[in-house]
């Protein structure tokens, strides 16, 4: 794995205020792929993760009404502000180099049609999204998850 260089405050402090946290489903191939894309393509190492079924995501998350029967539902927090669904998505590429960057530009497209087509990911991603993973983090990477 390459060195990650990590300038973010350690994981002991519990608490989502200043950081940029990426919430997904740990049982669910694709949000796992997505993960691993994100490191791979991160322009910094500003961003922190934590499965949603995390004691840590269900602390934070429920400061903010995250409905845990909807665990398709990924969520982003920049700076205290929770991000769902597409708009999560489109915000999570500010984070990503050049041009998996560009992906921001889709927020052209309206909100209703870009969560629409979310939710038929969201409903199909076990479906369609099969095969088996394991993505072990090297030591560095381990500090910027959550549990």
């Amino acid at each position: 794995m390459r060195e990650v260089k990590n300038t973010c405050p350690p994981p002991s402090h519990q608490s989502s205020l200043n950081r940029q946290i990426l919430f997904y489903d740990g049982d669910c191939a694709l949000c796992n792929r997505s993960v691993q894309f994100t490191l791979k393509h991160e322009k910094n190492h500003e961003l922190f993760f934590s499965a949603l079924q995390s004691n840590f995501a269900k602390t934070e998350l429920e400061k903010h009404g995250y409905d845990f029967s909807q665990m398709g539902t990924f969520a982003l927090i920049i700076d205290s502000k929770v991000y769902y669904k597409s708009d999560a998505a489109l915000n999570l590429s500010k984070f990503l180099k050049v041009p998996q960057s560009w992906f921001i530009v889709l927020k052209i497209v309206p909100k209703f049609i870009r969560d629409a087509v979310y939710d038929m990911v969201a409903r199909n991603r076990k479906k369609w999204f099969k095969k088996e993973f394991c993505f072990l983090p090297d030591t560095e990477m381990k500090k910027r998850f959550l549990e």
